[in-house]
């Protein structure tokens, strides 16, 4: 499940007395200390001591639509997302287990997709469990993105706003929440690769990429792993290993012999860095083409093949300097 620390009264009450109504006062004499003390190190830690993922994603070239399409451009995204996150809870019984699928009834048990979703009206960012869930919504995402683009998707709205194109980025980082709002390094990173990238690219900063370096021996091993490789991950040692026999499990399969479906190709590129605080992280450009057959699409089957992201390095706004 996704647990993210949030930022409470008990911690503000302990840190800054915010119990106490404040008041303006004339005589500033009395004199607090610059820095947190050991205690209040430890619980400022706490916040901060599981590292999130989070997608962004981001319509590419938004401001130039004519307002009449940029208007129910929002609409639109809502729609893709909607769908995707469907086939998701249809197609990948083991891998979103814990989002559980679109007959059950009690919300609670689940984690419920929208309420890690902060939307940007032309996009938005999505906070996942893993990299991993994050490329598998990338690839539906892009699969019903697809099928709009192919006027076979809400084709009435297609008639009036045309194709679309998405960039994506993938960060992990710090995320915590205050107020049922998400704030953290994980989602300022990201926002700066997407405003700084001038292409549709799919990209990843230096600790996506080195979490699936540390976990599969690096980002392109993808291509080859099974959900019984998956399931021996760290991260999903709570996750029922049954639900790999059960149900239907797109793209990848148990084992690592790959059939007609799968991630067919991961193209990596180092194309520059971007500056956190006062250290620059190494920004990735991906492109990933995978094959995948969904059940349940559009009340029938469908085997497609997308192509995610580009190899165009230019583009993007270094901060290396």
């Amino acid at each position: 499940m996704i647990e993210i620390k949030e930022i409470d009264s008990d911690l503000l009450n302990k840190l800054f007395d915010s119990n106490i109504v404040p008041r303006i006062v004339l005589d500033n004499t009395e004199k607090y200390m610059n820095e947190y003390s050991t205690p209040e190190k430890s619980e400022i830690e706490k916040l901060i001591s599981q590292k999130h993922t989070v997608l962004g994603m981001d319509i590419y070239r938004y401001s130039e639509f004519d307002t009449n399409q940029q208007m129910f451009i929002p609409h639109l995204f809502d729609r893709i997302y909607q769908e995707s996150w469907r086939l998701i809870k249809q197609n990948f019984t083991f891998l979103f287990q814990n989002y559980g699928n679109i007959l059950d009834s009690d919300r609670r048990k689940f984690i419920q997709q929208d309420e890690y979703f902060i939307n940007t009206g032309d996009g938005g960012f999505q906070i996942f469990e893993t990299p991993i869930h994050a490329i598998i919504f990338v690839i539906t995402f892009a699969t019903i993105l697809r099928f709009y683009n192919s006027d076979r998707f809400i084709r009435k709205m297609y008639s009036k706003i045309g194709n679309v194109e998405i960039r994506y980025a993938i960060t992990m980082d710090d995320i915590y929440r205050y107020n049922d709002n998400f704030y953290g390094a994980a989602i300022i990173n990201n926002s700066r690769m997407l405003s700084k990238d001038k292409l549709n690219r799919f990209l990843l900063d230096s600790n996506s990429y080195n979490w699936f370096l540390d976990q599969i021996y690096g980002i392109e091993n993808l291509m080859t792993l099974g959900l019984n490789d998956i399931s021996k991950l760290n991260e999903f040692d709570e996750y029922h290993t049954e639900e790999i026999e059960n149900g239907h499990n797109a793209l990848i399969t148990k084992s690592i012999a790959q059939g007609f479906e799968g991630i067919k190709a991961v193209d990596v590129q180092r194309i520059g860095k971007i500056r956190q605080k006062t250290t620059l992280l190494d920004i990735y450009n991906i492109h990933l083409q995978a094959t995948i057959q969904y059940k349940n699409l559009f009340a029938g089957e469908a085997l497609i093949t997308v192509s995610i992201g580009n190899l165009n390095i230019s583009g993007i706004e270094n901060e290396e300097t």
